[in-house]
């Protein structure tokens, strides 16, 4: 089974566009969404609607339950409230309603798919580094799982004797007596100082996670935002990676 796997879309329609057109070259059983289709962009309802129509399943991220006020927002900043609040006046009811019956986590083909963190999904936390681990290995029993709400590409590995060790790396082996978690960073504002979107292509029959990444019309995406009065910074960080 080989699954394309995005996250943190974040109503980018140029990048969703560009990405459309990556995969049509990458041969694939299903396209698997870890949340976070909204929120800073400006194009919600189209990028919703390509998700729905499009990923095979998908999970709920922050901004996502945010938009549709199943989560809390008392920890977004500034921007990130102000975007919420935008999305939410410009969301389809259909829209709100699929963004409402995303679920958390999912589990399927010997994976665990969540968008924040195995430790606690309901209090999205990051998975930025080995130091926390152990603590998410412990919080799921499949043999890997993938994760996004970063922005950052990332790799743990867990031995079999329990050493935890972070990587980042363009393909991945996967070893059958080690334990993974996967972050695939972002497709709509990546934030790990390289403005390229990211996705990943796991294959379960070659035991291999390769990241993607490619260009976008970024321009017109920048344009977009300062067109429609968000925040100047919601367009400098697309070009900054950050």
């Amino acid at each position: 089974m080989r699954y394309i796997i995005f996250s943190d879309l974040h109503s980018n329609l140029e990048a969703l566009n560009q990405f459309e057109k990556e995969i049509e070259s990458i041969a694939h059983d299903k396209i698997v969404c870890l949340g976070d289709i909204v929120g800073y962009g400006v194009d919600p309802n189209p990028c919703v609607e390509w998700v729905m129509k499009n990923a095979d399943f998908s999970v709920a991220g922050n901004h996502d339950w945010a938009a549709v006020n199943k989560t809390e927002t008392t920890y977004f900043n500034s921007h990130a409230y102000e975007s919420c609040q935008w999305t939410r006046e410009k969301l389809t009811e259909k829209n709100k309603k699929f963004l409402r019956s995303l679920p958390l986590d999912h589990e399927e083909g010997g994976v665990y798919w969540v968008h924040a963190s195995p430790y606690k999904p309901e209090a999205w936390h990051y998975v930025i580094s080995k130091t926390g681990g152990k603590r998410n290995f412990k919080s799921f029993e499949a043999p890997i799982c993938f994760v996004g709400h970063s922005h950052k590409p990332l790799i743990l590995e867990q031995t079999a004797d329990g050493e935890v060790n972070d990587y980042v790396s363009d393909i991945w082996n996967i070893e059958p007596e080690n334990r993974y978690i996967f972050n695939d960073g972002s497709l709509g504002q990546p934030r790990d100082g390289n403005p390229d979107p990211a996705f990943m292509v796991y294959d379960s029959g070659e035991k291999t996670v390769k990241i993607h990444r490619f260009k976008y019309d970024l321009s017109s995406a920048q344009k977009k935002i300062c067109d429609r009065g968000m925040p100047l910074d919601l367009a400098e960080r697309l070009a900054e990676g950050r």
